[in-house]
């Protein structure tokens, strides 16, 4: 990840949480957590660019991203490409996923 874009461990404005069931390639049932951040203006970017903040926490996986645009509807739209693009090659996928039980 470049360095001149934030470093985000958490989503402080979020405008849409939900979960999605899908299955693996081996048939096992997993459910993601998916939060979607409000976009923000990249700090001290000269070009004027946005980022979408983008949380998916997988159960082996949590990952932060900034997802870049050139302005916030940009932005939040190559976000929500960025979840498509990674949930549309597995199989089964559902939102509005019950959450998984808590151990």
């Amino acid at each position: 990840m470049s360095s001149w874009l934030p470093q985000l461990t958490s989503i402080d404005d979020p405008i849409a949480d939900d979960y999605w069931s899908y299955e693996t390639d081996e048939g096992v049932k997993r459910v993601a957590h998916i939060t979607v951040g409000r976009p923000v203006p990249i700090p001290n970017d000269p070009g004027g660019d946005w980022y979408c903040p983008l949380r998916i926490e997988h159960p082996q996986n949590l990952e932060f991203l900034p997802v870049v645009g050139v302005g916030p509807v940009d932005a939040l739209r190559n976000a929500m490409q960025y979840v498509w693009d990674g949930f549309h090659v597995l199989r089964k996928v559902s939102p509005r996923a019950k959450p998984p039980a808590v151990p």
